[in-house]
């Protein structure tokens, strides 16, 4: 999980996109930090995609989307489907209670042991071998020479308060499947970590050359073509277009 594919905007696969009803003057328009996440083989926040069904009626669904290389070299689309509901049926009430709280959980299946996460942006269960992770693991605990108590912490899923000696700072660290290396370090306590997670620091309202992306409070986005704009769209346009003129005089 350390090695990060990254796509140039060119190869993105813009007709196979098509079909879901995003176009390229949409992924033109896209935040920044979410281009960055598509062009780094990254999961896209939850998208709102439109497909038609064989009686040529619009389907509206949710997905996140993320760019893979396939062996020839070329480029397709990965799609990690939106759930209104998690089904975690399969786990026990402990194991449940964790996944429902951001943790990370070790499990065996076939033999094999992986870590399993509740993806709270598309209820979908992610599972990946412990062994990627645990390198990642290992790799980050020998660079900073800390001790092995606080890594089999983090080995087994538990978040592990990391102190120094010399200051009162404190770093956590856990395992998060969300991320490229599998692992999430934040500064400051344990709660730090847990409410780091859920905090989206996309704007509601992210406007580009067409269009305008629109974030809700879960952190889905939709987009809205700017001849569909609302008068709540166009009064914040308006708004941030003032802020923005303040701004570039401040700068003279």
């Amino acid at each position: 999980m350390e090695y990060v594919d990254k796509f140039d905007e060119s190869e993105i696969p813009f007709e196979a996109l098509g079909k879901f009803g995003i176009t390229q003057q949409m992924i033109d328009d896209l935040p920044e930090q979410v281009m960055l996440l598509l062009t780094t083989g990254q999961y896209t926040p939850v998208m709102v995609l439109n497909t038609s069904n064989e009686a040529g009626q619009t389907i509206e669904t949710k997905a996140r989307i993320s760019l893979v290389r396939n062996t020839d070299g070329s480029v397709s689309l990965r799609f990690a489907p939106y759930w209104e509901s998690a089904d975690l049926e399969e786990f026990s009430i402990e194991e449940q209670q964790k996944l429902m709280n951001g943790l990370v959980i070790m499990r065996e299946e076939d033999t094999h042991l992986y870590y399993a996460q509740l993806d709270t942006m598309t209820n979908q269960v992610m599972r990946v071998p412990v062994e990627l992770i645990q390198h990642n693991i290992d790799s980050f605990f020998q660079k900073g020479h800390i001790d092995e108590t606080n890594k089999q912490y983090v080995i087994n899923g538990q978040l592990a308060e990391i102190r120094s000696n010399t200051s009162p700072d404190v770093v956590t660290v856990g395992i998060d499947l969300n991320e490229t290396d599998g692992l999430r370090i934040v500064s400051g306590d344990a709660a730090a970590w847990k409410e780091e997670a859920y905090i989206s620091d996309m704007p509601e309202y992210n406007f580009g050359f067409y269009g305008c992306w629109i974030s809700d409070h879960n952190g889905h986005i939709s987009y809205v073509p700017e001849d569909k704009y609302t008068e709540e769209i166009q009064s914040e346009l308006m708004r941030t277009a003032g802020q923005n003129a303040v701004k570039s005089q401040m700068r003279r």
